[in-house]
Formats: C-alpha cells, sequence, structure tokens
C-alpha cells in the first residue's frame, strides 16, 4: 500500500464522528453553546491542516457554513496555530451555504497545522440571543495533487462541556478498534489541542483488559499549538483503554483520537468520555460559564 502522510501528522486525520458522551446531552439546551450534533452559535475544530504531504499530495481543509435563520450571520473564524490567534469574518446570508475547499489558504494565506474556531457572537450580530446566532458548520481534510486520488477526514465541531479535560479524566476504550497491531497501514493517534493561558501536561496509559498498565508517557501540549501523536505499535490492543489524566489541576486542552487504514480508507475521529475524579455523577459541575470561559480563550484572552 502507498501511505500517503502530512510530514506533522502522523498517517493522516481521518473521516467520521462517534457521537458524544451522553453527559453532554444533559445539558445541551441550557447553554447556549452545544456542538457537533446541533447547530450553535460557536463551533470547535481541534485539527486543520494545509501542508504538503507524501507522493505529491497537498492536505487541505475544506469547510462548509450553513446559515438556517432568517437574518444574515457575521461570523469570525479563528486559527489557532504556532502559538497565536488570527481572526477572520465571514457573513453568510440567510438561507445561504458557502463552502471554501482551501479554508486555510483563501482565509489565512496560512501553510501548517492549526485548530479552528467559528462564532457568531452577539456583537457582530446586533445582540441576537444565541438561539438566532445558531448556524451549522462542517470541515473535511483530504489529499490533493498526483498522490493517486483524495483521501481523508470528516471532522464536526467538539462540545466544549465534554471535549476539553478540566480537572476530569478521558477515557478512550475499546482501542482496538482502531487500530490493528501488526497490520501495516493502520495507525492510531491521540490529538491534543491546549487553549489555556500556559502549557498543559498530561499523563497517558493504555490499560489491559484486567486493568494492567501497558504503556504510559507524559505529554506536554504548547497553548495554541495543536498536534497529533500516535499510539505505539508494538502493544497488544486486542481490548485496551487509553486514559489522559491532567497533571497539575484544570487544563483547557482537548483531547481526541484518531484513526486511518491506509488500505481501504476507513478512518474514526472520536471524542473522550470524561470522569470526575471525585465521583460526582452529572454534568452539572461543567456547565456553568464553561462554554463562554473557553470561547474568550480561544478568542486569543491573555495573549
Amino acid at each position: 500500500h502507498k501511505s500517503l502522510v502530512p510530514p506533522t501528522i502522523p498517517d493522516t486525520i481521518l473521516e467520521g464522528v462517534v457521537r458524544k458522551y451522553i453527559l453532554c446531552l444533559i445539558v445541551v439546551f441550557a447553554s447556549p453553546v452545544v456542538a457537533s450534533d446541533f447547530v450553535s452559535a460557536t463551533h470547535f475544530f481541534p485539527i486543520a491542516s494545509r501542508t504538503d504531504g507524501l507522493a505529491g499530495t497537498q492536505w487541505l481543509t475544506s469547510v462548509q457554513i450553513a446559515n438556517p435563520q432568517a437574518d444574515e450571520l457575521t461570523i469570525t473564524a479563528r486559527l489557532s496555530a504556532e502559538g497565536a490567534v488570527e481572526s477572520e469574518t465571514i457573513v453568510i446570508a440567510p438561507g445561504e451555504t458557502r463552502g471554501w475547499n482551501d479554508f486555510l489558504g483563501d482565509l489565512f494565506s496560512f501553510e501548517g497545522n492549526g485548530a479552528l474556531f467559528l462564532e457568531a457572537d452577539a456583537d457582530s450580530n446586533g445582540q441576537l440571543p444565541a438561539a438566532m446566532r445558531s448556524f451549522a458548520a462542517s470541515m473535511r481534510i483530504s489529499t490533493h495533487g498526483d498522490g493517486g486520488g483524495s483521501f481523508g477526514q470528516g471532522v464536526l465541531s467538539m462540545n466544549p462541556l465534554s471535549g476539553f479535560l478540566g480537572d476530569w479524566v478521558a477515557y478512550f476504550p475499546g482501542v482496538q478498534l482502531w487500530g490493528q497491531p501488526g497490520r501495516d497501514g493502520f495507525r492510531t493517534n491521540v490529538g491534543f489541542w491546549n487553549v489555556g493561558l500556559d502549557q498543559a501536561q498530561m499523563a497517558l496509559r493504555i490499560l489491559d483488559s484486567t486493568g494492567a498498565e501497558m504503556w504510559s508517557q507524559t505529554v506536554t501540549a504548547q497553548r495554541h499549538r495543536p498536534h497529533v501523536m500516535p499510539l505505539p505499535r508494538d502493544l497488544d490492543l486486542e481490548t485496551a483503554t487509553l486514559v489522559v489524566e491532567p497533571i497539575g489541576g484544570w487544563l483547557d486542552c482537548a483531547v481526541y483520537i484518531s484513526v486511518v487504514d491506509n488500505i481501504t480508507g476507513d478512518a474514526v475521529f472520536l471524542t473522550s468520555q470524561l470522569k470526575d475524579p471525585d465521583g460526582a455523577v452529572g454534568a452539572a459541575g461543567r456547565t456553568a460559564g464553561e462554554p463562554e470561559r473557553l470561547a474568550a480563550l480561544v478568542r486569543g484572552a491573555g495573549q
């Protein structure tokens, strides 16, 4: 097989989104900021890419935005990359859908890897309530050029209540579903997007079916420098769980899993399932002000 890999993204990133952890649905109607399963006034995309790959390919990020409202929407697109945040403004007419095949190039003249935050804020939209500023958005990252066709992923936006660690522990059960040890062409990656005011340090562990530790590593994610890293290929992951635990307190860092099969084109993008380390039940402790606070961080607060 031929592996088409951007130089800074292991193998590739992926297609298809698994639905978010049920706790985010509990609070979705109480908060004006939701995510991929619903239209929203904000959308968090933890990975975007515009870079050269192998065999003459180029990785591009395409974005589609649909305005289901009766009013024109002004949407601010923010690129989180290379330790900073840049912004551009988009105007979408009522009922209009707009698309960009090379979003990072067209809006930001950017080359590299980053993350995107799309927002229809109240100040730019006549102080309309959040429900009247909500819009639909989707992303695809795929290869173009002379590498033998297009290959890539579709990504929907993350829920800010379940996609970011905080002081909770992230679980990714069933690692065997996302990579097959010893079979050429599969790779399982873990990705990070730190929007906090300082670096984020996390402890990664892979546990076998009995809960015994098979592998561990400490990872540091720099602010506004999204990146992915491959999990080890030499482990028997037939039944295993990846656990990501924050070190040193609260972390405003998104964590996700991505897996790709370069042979068949199958791909997965999966956000975590979170557990309160203190044993509390439900999402009440993560609702008050969290989406708005995260949005302020992505806007570049504290730069």
